[in-house]
């Protein structure tokens, strides 16, 4: 059972598109203001970009070691912060008169005196008096 059974070859039709012609033409490119103007600035960008790239990179880097720096100061804020706040309620609790009475009177041997204890001069009748 033969379908199509030809035996010749089969060739699409072409349609003629008629743009051979434009490939085929090989024509320079014009530029305005002429190619030395151009090659000036090609070579000025050769020169320029370089520069502009190196900038951006230490810009960069100069960025990332200021946010480094800052995010380290904000650490180091943050832990005297917690140190302060510690050391303030150790301040508060050694000035309770309980506790000052009792380093005084531990380590010092110092306590209050009794009434009769205290000498004072008296300027208005010019004697000592005791309290």
């Amino acid at each position: 059972m033969l379908y199509q059974g030809s035996t010749q070859a089969y060739y699409r039709s072409t349609v003629p598109i008629r743009i051979r012609h434009l490939l085929g033409r090989r024509r320079g490119i014009v530029l305005p203001g002429g190619v030395e103007v151009w090659k000036a600035i090609g070579k000025g960008l050769v020169v320029l970009l370089p520069v502009v790239f190196a900038i951006q990179l230490l810009f960069g880097f100069l960025v990332s070691s200021v946010e480094e720096s800052i995010a380290t100061t904000d650490d180091l804020h943050y832990d005297l912060m917690i140190t302060n706040s510690l050391l303030k309620a150790e301040r508060s609790q050694l000035l309770t008169p309980e506790q000052v009475t009792s380093v005084a009177g531990g380590s010092v041997s110092l306590s209050k005196p009794d009434k009769g204890q205290v000498l004072r001069y008296n300027r208005a009748s010019g004697q000592f008096r005791y309290f």
